[in-house]
This record gives structure tokens, C-alpha cells and sequence, in this order.
């Protein structure tokens, strides 16, 4: 994982950890950013994540809370296996944004 893919790593955890009102204003840039990246990286389990990310995308659009956190469990969930087969500089990260992912869907069904 390049440097430019861990401080974007470190940026989306830093929106996460304020709640999903905290990330609202910064997620649709933050998202197709991430899209862009994992296309690019040529991984058919990347490119099921940034599909998964445009999925994300439409749901915030149409404010669909249920579509929102059913999509972020998804996330969550290829994010922690990603993390299984990231580089060591990156796999921590990757848990991370995994389960603070996990608990922001959860946050939602509540």
C-alpha cells in the first residue's frame, strides 16, 4: 500500500471517529476518492469494495438510512478481510476502519 493509501487510510478513520454526523460533510469527496483508489489498484476484492462504495454513495444521496447501514455493514465486513492480506504498515489500519465501519451500521439500525 502506497503512503498516499495509509494517510487516505488515516483521514477516513479520523472522519469516522466523530460519529457519522462528523463524516457526513467530508463523505462524498472521501468516497469517491476511495473509489478512484481501490479501482485503480487492479484487486477483484477492491474493486467489490469501491463497488460497494458507489452503492453508498446512492444511498446517502436519497438519505435511505436502512440502504446507508446495510451498506457499511458490507464495507465493514471487506474491509476486516482486506486487512487479512494488506501490507503490515496497512492491516491495522484496515481492522480499524473495518470495525468502526461495523459499528457506525449498527449506530444506524438503533
Amino acid at each position: 500500500m502506497s503512503a498516499s493509501s495509509t494517510s487516505q487510510l488515516d483521514a477516513t478513520i479520523q472522519a469516522l471517529s466523530g460519529g457519522l454526523s462528523g463524516a457526513a460533510p467530508a463523505a462524498s469527496g472521501n468516497i469517491t476518492s476511495w473509489i478512484s483508489t481501490l479501482n485503480g489498484a487492479g484487486s477483484p476484492a477492491l474493486s467489490a469494495i469501491a463497488s460497494e462504495l458507489e452503492n453508498l454513495q446512492t444511498a446517502i444521496s436519497s438519505g435511505d438510512g436502512s440502504q446507508i447501514s446495510q451498506s457499511l455493514q458490507t464495507l465493514g465486513e471487506h474491509t476486516t478481510k482486506a486487512a487479512a492480506s494488506a501490507t503490515p504498515d496497512a492491516s491495522a489500519k484496515l481492522e480499524q476502519l473495518g470495525q468502526t465501519l461495523s459499528s457506525a451500521a449498527t449506530s444506524l439500525k438503533g
